[in-house]
């Protein structure tokens, strides 16, 4: 699976946050969890990512059904990569210093950034 293309904007993340927690799902079901859209819209969105190849249907009943193609988590990765390769040169420590710097830790984040750092540099020493 090849997301390196798949460029999503604010809204079409949205709708697919509904269908990882939802599928399958028909634009109707969408249209009645997102009131701000109108039913529309809904479906021109899921045309949209259709064509982008984020998502698919399966008819049930005559109806649409809708599910996305990839899994969240791939999706998540892929643009978290995609987006410290165009910002920070696809460097990790400074991405993670911008945003320490733009946005303060509690105590309890630093913990558990601390605990994931040292539980990946232990993993690396294996």
């Amino acid at each position: 699976m090849d997301t390196d293309g798949l460029q999503l904007s604010g809204s079409e993340w949205d709708l697919m946050k509904i269908l990882w927690d939802k599928n399958p799902v028909t634009a109707n079901q969408i249209a009645e969890l997102t009131p701000q859209w109108h039913p529309k819209t809904v479906r021109t969105m899921l045309i949209r990512l259709q064509k982008k190849g984020a998502v698919e249907y399966e008819v049930i009943d005559s109806i649409q059904h809708f599910k996305p193609v990839y899994e969240r988590e791939y999706c998540e990765s892929s643009a978290t990569q995609s987006f410290m390769q165009r910002v920070f040169d696809g460097a990790l420590a400074p991405m993670i210093a911008h945003f320490t710097r733009q946005q303060k830790l509690s105590d309890e984040e630093k913990k558990a950034l601390i605990a994931l750092l040292q539980n990946e540099n232990h993993q690396g020493e294996k």
